[in-house]
């Protein structure tokens, strides 16, 4: 008896090591706790694109590090419409309505949190075609400089890009690299380097803030989209119930066309 006994516990053994040799080796959305994280209801985008942040043609990044992108090729009248959802699902219900009734394809810069809360609306997202991006899990800066505090180290920012793309692809089997959006606009040639080594090659900026989220209304938003269309111009917009982005969108995207602009994703507007 205690010979069967030892052949069963051997087997069990074997076969633990097996599962766990399975096993992809992914950080678990837990593995930092919610409590020390910055609240998402805190955070207020920067009002206008870096100024470090450079073209395509005209980023020449270092060995090793990310270039960061304000607009794409300019060779095709063609713009990316890009929204960063980090904190309430706000509008985005709408806004996927409009985008999908329009035939169009956006980027969606989506936080960790954001889509651990907002399933529904990820799936919907993917479900659509659109690309997602990476926003960080907790919206927090990188180089602090917005927010007043010290920058995130190397690991604490490799930390919060691997939970934000284990989250997403868990949901979607989309994956979000190699295209990161910095929490404010912030970075430096040390985001570079550490975003790179994480697998994301591209710092997407814009080249226009549509101001939805500083109280521009409706209005306002349309006529600052359509006079500062471009080719290759990247739009910042935002999903929350704070910003009027969804209520101008379908006027934007129409006078556009009417100017005879095609909308495309980020992956797309960078390729040649």
């Amino acid at each position: 008896m205690y010979a069967a006994l030892a052949s069963v516990l051997a087997l069990c053994l074997v076969v633990a090591a097996c599962n766990s040799a399975d096993a992809p080796n992914l950080p678990p959305p837990s593995a930092t706790p919610l409590a020390t994280l910055t609240p998402l209801a805190t955070f207020v985008p920067r009002p206008t694109a870096d100024p470090d942040a450079r073209s395509p043609a005209e980023e020449t990044p270092a060995l090793g590090a990310a270039r960061a992108v304000s607009r794409g090729v300019t060779s095709r009248l063609a713009v990316a419409l890009t929204f960063d959802a980090g904190s309430d699902a706000g509008y985005t219900a709408d806004i996927l309505r409009i985008l999908r009734e329009r035939n169009i394809r956006a980027t969606f810069g989506v936080t960790g949190v954001w889509a651990e809360r907002n399933r529904d609306l990820l799936f919907a997202i993917a479900a659509d075609g659109h690309q997602i991006i990476n926003h960080t899990y907790s919206h927090t800066s990188f180089t602090g400089r917005s927010t007043g505090e010290l920058p995130l180290t190397t690991e604490e920012r490799a930390l919060e890009l691997s939970r934000t793309e284990v989250t997403v692809y868990r949901y979607t089997s989309q994956s979000t690299k190699p295209y990161f959006r910095p929490p404010y606009g912030d970075y430096d040639d040390s985001v570079l380097g550490d975003v790179a080594a994480n697998g994301y090659d591209t710092v997407v900026m814009w080249t226009l803030d549509t101001l939805g989220w500083n109280g521009a209304t409706a209005n306002e938003i349309v006529a600052r989209s359509v006079e500062a269309a471009e080719p290759g111009a990247i739009y910042i917009m935002h999903v929350g119930s704070t910003s009027q982005d969804a209520a101008a969108l379908g006027r934007v995207i129409d006078a556009l066309r009417a100017d005879g602009y095609t909308f495309e994703t980020i992956a797309e507007l960078l390729s040649e």
